[in-house]
């Protein structure tokens, strides 16, 4: 993988207003930014998606394949022949080969040349790290050769984390399908597979994302019309919390991954102007009160020494 950009003072973010039906122009203003040559540089490009369930995507708990089918569409239009691979790995409750073909994702990968990866078949290597929780994890061949790494997310609330986006969807990079042995170190555990396995490109896709105290599979699908992205993965996520309505130095795995050296929570927005105050996630007031009050108990039974 490519040397990581170690954030600044003040992180980057790229805000588009966006839908399904016209990608092109979203990717476009995003690389505007972040610079086209990344991609065209790279070998190997990995892009990390989010198949947790057996959910449909206009339930915003799984990646859409517009987006991704844009995405890679978008990139190839653009010149970029690198070898790609898009990637997931087994979980407790799902098998991404399945979720893959029933979501009609293996035919929008075979389209554009690009390769499927179930991360836990892959040959890997042991890679250590200073983590919170571990002194190594397994790294999957295809992300360790890769030159750039892509977290393509989803924008979701989350029971166990407050909210799932770029850095909990990395934590998908486990090779081990039984994740939910994690579940009690599941802040430590994030942050450490983001040390061993961090995106070099955070794109979250907030078009249809995913609210309330449920998230994030049986959460409330959210038609907020946006995508955050930039090089700061933790910058992104921050941002995300902002534009949910959340406060993201209240969300305990952020806190972790700034002071882990991933990123920082310090952020400016560019491009679009959207609200940092989300009330399209909260649809009416006692579903604010609800959203508010599941996770002020959550926050209640975290200690945060």
């Amino acid at each position: 993988m490519s040397s990581k950009v170690v954030a600044s003072e003040m992180s980057q973010v790229i805000a588009v207003r966006a839908d399904y039906s016209e990608l092109d122009s979203v990717f476009s203003k995003i690389f505007e930014h972040i610079g086209l040559d990344l991609l065209n540089e790279a070998r190997r490009i990995v892009i990390k998606i989010n198949l947790c369930d057996y959910k449909p995507p206009e339930t915003g708990a799984t990646t859409h394949p517009r987006f991704l089918e844009g995405f890679l569409r978008w990139m190839r239009s653009q010149g970029v022949h690198s070898d790609v691979c898009v990637v997931e790995s087994d979980a407790t409750r799902a098998r991404p080969d399945l979720i893959c073909r029933w979501l009609g994702i293996d035919q929008i990968i075979h389209r554009y040349g690009a390769r499927w990866v179930n991360l836990s078949r892959d040959a890997w290597s042991r890679k250590r790290i200073n983590g919170l929780r571990f002194h190594s994890l397994k790294v999957p061949d295809t992300i360790a050769q890769s030159d750039v790494l892509i977290s393509m997310a989803k924008m979701k609330t989350a029971t166990l984390t407050t909210i799932t986006c770029s850095l909990k969807n990395q934590f998908g990079c486990i090779m081990f399908p039984n994740k939910i042995r994690f579940h009690d170190l599941l802040d430590q555990a994030i942050v450490d597979a983001c040390m061993a396995m961090k995106p070099d490109i955070a794109i979250v896709d907030g078009i249809i994302g995913m609210g309330g105290p449920k998230g994030p599979v049986d959460g409330v699908p959210i038609h907020a019309g946006v995508v955050l992205a930039g090089r700061d993965p933790v910058a992104v996520d921050a941002a995300c919390a902002r534009f949910m309505g959340l406060n993201p130095r209240r969300i305990r795995h952020l806190r972790m991954a700034e002071l882990s050296g991933l990123g920082s929570m310090s952020f400016e927005v560019v491009g679009d102007r959207v609200s940092t105050d989300m009330p399209s996630f909260e649809a009416n007031e006692m579903y604010r009160k609800i959203i508010k009050f599941a996770i002020t108990l959550q926050n209640r039974s975290i200690s945060w020494g």
